[in-house]
């Protein structure tokens, strides 16, 4: 028996929510998924420039020294 048929045969034994779970990793693994992930995060890096990000710097510096761990 192969791999890929030992793999199935115990895919096939599985109920569909782990079946789903399975799915997820599997396409997660392949290298196109990589390219699309790497690709969004391209499209998006360094997006808030100028004003915009030294505004969001202040917030989060301001906002930091907030967090109480108790709330959780």
């Amino acid at each position: 028996m192969t791999v890929l048929e030992s793999i199935l045969r115990d895919l096939r034994e599985l109920p569909p929510p782990k079946l789903a779970e399975v799915a997820r990793y599997v396409h997660g693994l392949t290298p196109k998924s990589h390219e699309r992930r790497h690709d969004a995060l391209l499209a998006t890096a360094g997006c808030m420039v100028g004003e915009e990000g030294e505004d969001f710097e202040r917030a989060v510096s301001a906002e930091a020294d907030r967090i109480d761990g108790d709330s959780w």
